[in-house]
């Protein structure tokens, strides 16, 4: 567990510089994503602002064009369910194709509201943890 709290630590360091502290606690699903269920993700503490918290962990995620393993934040005024499903549709992605810098993205399949169609990546931070690039992309209209 150190080694993954040492790498969050590191990775989310700009986002609580920027933004504010994380909650505690971390929305999980009882069916995690490796099994098909939904992303883990942790919000600002009072703001709508989640971050994925566990796909650059994933050695199977393919690494963003800039050659980082990464997270996602999202910031846009979707309910609960529809950040969720947002993010863990971008997560299942990540998984099966390069995303980066200034990529839009057809969201239009995923759990999110109608009117959402596209969304765009935007690079947010970047971290080295164990000598290894990892960073945080913002999930922003598109």
């Amino acid at each position: 567990m150190g080694t993954a709290r040492a790498h969050y630590e590191a990775l989310f360091a700009t986002i609580i510089e920027r933004l504010g502290v994380l909650s505690p606690s971390t929305s999980t699903a009882v069916i995690g994503f490796s099994a098909g269920g939904p992303v883990s993700m942790v919000q600002v503490e009072g703001q709508h602002a989640f971050v994925k918290c566990e796909l650059s962990m994933y050695p199977e995620q393919i690494p963003s064009s800039e050659g980082e393993r990464y997270e996602l934040l999202c910031r846009m005024p979707l309910s609960d369910r529809h950040t969720e499903g947002l993010l863990t549709g971008l997560g299942a992605l990540s998984m099966e194709a390069e995303l980066g810098d200034g990529h839009t993205i057809d969201v239009s399949a995923f759990e999110v509201e109608p009117s959402l169609v596209g969304v765009k990546l935007s690079h947010f931070s970047s971290a080295v943890v164990n000598g290894e690039r990892f960073g945080i992309y913002e999930v922003i209209p598109g």
